[in-house]
This record gives C-alpha cells, structure tokens and sequence, in this order.
C-alpha cells in the first residue's frame, strides 16, 4: 500500500493500520513503514500533550452537568480551547 497521509490514519482502527504495516513488511516497502511509523508518533505526541491540558473525566463530566443545567457550553468550549492549542499533524 502507498504511504499513508495523516487524513487516513485518523480513519483507520489500529487493527487496520497493523495490517498496512504487516502489507508493507511483506513486500518490503521500509520507507511507507517508517512513514507510517513517524506519523503515529507525531499523532501520539499531540494526544500526549492534550492528555496533560484535558480537566480529569470526573471534572469534564461536571462541567457537562453545569452546562446543561444552566444552557451554557463551557466544556465545548474547553475541549475546543486545547484541541485548538494542540492541534493534530494535517496532511
């Protein structure tokens, strides 16, 4: 399979990215592997970075109860904040 843009890796299950891999070791295609391989890392350290930004689950959930509560969107609006600050690698 030819190399991967990170549109398509954000579609595919990691199951399906391991089969690409699997195709790729098979008819030695090293570089669409390394390729494959630097773009899930550059995903994992956006995803990483979030991780430290994100407020914990118990908060987030509570901040949904607020904002249903009183018709408000802080959460969106937090979540929106970081994913914008750390946006993930685009082809």
């Amino acid at each position: 399979m030819a190399n991967l843009t990170y549109t398509q890796i954000y579609s595919m299950t990691s199951e399906q990215i391991s089969e690409v891999i699997a195709d790729n070791m098979e008819n030695k295609n090293f570089d669409d592997i390394i390729s494959i391989n630097t773009k899930l890392s550059e995903i994992g350290k956006v995803q990483q970075a979030r991780k430290k930004l994100y407020p914990s689950i118990q908060e987030q959930l509570d901040m949904q109860y607020w904002d249903n509560v009183n018709s408000t969107t802080k959460w969106k609006d937090k979540i929106s904040e970081i994913k914008t600050a750390k946006p993930l690698p685009q082809d």
